[in-house]
């Protein structure tokens, strides 16, 4: 029997009952088309456009109708290879279809000047791409609801993503903003970063600073790493976005700095959500310092005193908590006749937590800093949303 105890400050949303997904994707969330349209952000790199997974998506969302609209934004993608992409995409999808590289010269010139970096180059990937696609939906001015999407996912199933988006363009629910989870568990146990750092690390910060309030609503998210979410137009608007691995993180902390944790529910994506998976010594480094890092700011921006000492006393509990974590990876493959090596586990849950030796090495201040919200965009230079408009 699925669980579904409420234990975090947000409502977590199971899947309870196989039967009704098919009605919840062809009737209950199409009635809501157009009170509550859905446009779709799928973040892509130019590697994904050729591999499997994003013609498997395409697929699937061919049968849509609840879709209204769909925004590809590109990195790494030739200018000249856009026309030919958009027309692909458009003979799959049932709605209107947006391609646009990020690495374009002039679209870049506009977002340089929204962020405020005109010295200072964008850094590209997906949160570059996921802020742009933001940013053309704001200037549009869309409403309705936003849901992003990873492109490399080989499991993907409509009507999952269908009951992440009905969960907050349901107006009855009251939900702002939804996040997908899923056990990442095929022939073996995924999600090391997850299990092996994220979660050892959150046990870690309550260990030295206590229920912080932002640690307690991070703590509730089962896979607070997902990339896929929906969120309403109004919330999406007022968010800043974070770049590299910071984003998933970051997002969530200004969540929970603009609506209440009872606006904020996180739903049930199932079981085998196949990603495309790294082994765990092809460069994860940076991504732990960033996502540590991130961290420690936003526990620095709610007013924790993150210096020295406290990394110190953070280190000898990450190292710890993440042997603990091992542990318990361990048990739950054994019991479930799962592969698990147990010393594999200790050994990268360990490494995993010696990255924290480098995080915020000079001091507590912070120089990572968020590309800005649109809403604070448009009142210091209403004439970008303008320019991007016309671009697109």
């Amino acid at each position: 029997m699925s669980d579904f105890t409420q234990n975090g400050v947000i409502c977590t949303l199971p899947r309870l009952n196989e039967t009704h997904l098919e009605p919840l994707d062809t009737q209950l969330l199409p009635r809501l088309e157009t009170t509550a349209p859905v446009s779709l952000i799928l973040p892509c790199h130019a590697p994904d456009l050729d591999r499997p997974a994003l013609q498997h998506i395409c697929n699937q969302l061919a049968g849509a109708r609840w879709l209204k609209r769909v925004l590809v934004p590109v990195n790494g993608l030739a200018l000249d290879e856009v026309p030919a992409l958009t027309r692909r995409l458009s003979g799959q999808l049932p709605c209107e279809v947006s391609v646009f590289s990020t690495d374009s010269p002039a679209l870049r010139s506009v977002l340089s000047a929204a962020a405020g970096r005109l010295e200072t180059p964008l850094r590209p990937g997906k949160g570059l791409n996921v802020w742009a696609a933001m940013g053309v939906l704001h200037a549009a001015r869309i409403p309705g609801t936003y849901v992003l999407q990873d492109a490399d996912v080989l499991s993907f199933q409509r009507s999952t993503l269908a009951r992440l988006c009905l969960a907050v363009s349901e107006p009855t629910l009251g939900f702002e903003f939804a996040k997908m989870y899923y056990s990442r568990v095929t022939d073996r146990l995924y999600g090391r970063v997850s299990r092996l750092f994220l979660a050892p690390l959150l046990q870690s910060l309550i260990q030295v600073a206590g229920h912080h309030p932002l640690l307690d609503f991070l703590q509730s998210f089962r896979y607070p790493l997902s990339g896929e979410c929906a969120l309403r137009a109004s919330l999406a608007s007022s968010l800043p976005v974070w770049e590299g691995w910071s984003l998933e993180i970051g997002m969530l902390a200004e969540v929970f700095r603009r609506i209440e944790p009872q606006r904020v529910c996180q739903v049930d994506g199932g079981t085998g959500y196949d990603h495309k998976h790294q082994p765990a010594e092809a460069g994860m480094h940076p991504m732990f310092v960033q996502i540590a890092e991130t961290l420690l700011q936003q526990l620095a921006t709610e007013g924790c005193h993150v210096d020295a000492a406290f990394r110190q006393t953070l280190m000898r509990a990450q190292t710890k908590h993440a042997a603990e974590a091992a542990r318990r990876s361990a048990a739950l493959a054994f019991l479930n006749a799962i592969p698990c090596d147990l010393e594999t586990e200790k050994t990268a849950a360990q490494g995993f937590a010696a990255t924290l030796k480098g995080v915020g090495a000079n001091g507590t201040a912070f120089e990572n800093s968020p590309l800005p919200s649109w809403d604070s965009v448009e009142k210091t230079g209403p004439h970008l949303l303008n320019d991007l408009a016309e671009l697109l």
